[in-house]
């Protein structure tokens, strides 16, 4: 899946677990990466690189004691996203991806990539 403007893409299988304003229930989802974006189809939500404050991966536990009770074992990690809004308004959602490490690094080398071009 191409986003306009970019030629290359990744995507991740993921469950947005939560942490949006504008999304309450979780859901399946697939994370998309582009040069410019991270892009998720199913919520209609573009975020750019250059909005995005932190990809950070989380255990269960910190997750538990700060946003929802997740029943899965305490080893298992996440990936919070945390970012501007459009409306200028923090977010930071949290996913549950198939490839969370290839993911996160993913994330933080686009991010780079993108801050260095706009440079």
């Amino acid at each position: 899946m191409l986003g306009k403007n970019d030629t290359a893409s990744t995507t991740y299988k993921a469950k947005y677990l939560g942490g949006h304003s504008a999304f309450h229930k979780p859901k399946a989802i697939h994370l998309v990466l582009t040069p410019k974006h991270i892009e998720i189809p199913e919520m209609s939500l573009m975020i750019p690189l250059n909005r995005v404050e932190n990809a950070q991966l989380v255990k269960e536990e910190k997750l538990a004691s700060s946003l929802i009770i997740l029943p899965w074992k305490k080893n298992k990690k996440f990936i919070m996203l945390t970012f501007e809004d459009e409306n200028n308004f923090e977010e930071s959602m949290v996913f549950d991806v198939d490839k969370t490490e290839e993911a996160n690094t993913a994330i933080h080398r686009a991010k780079t990539l993108a801050s260095t071009v706009n440079r």
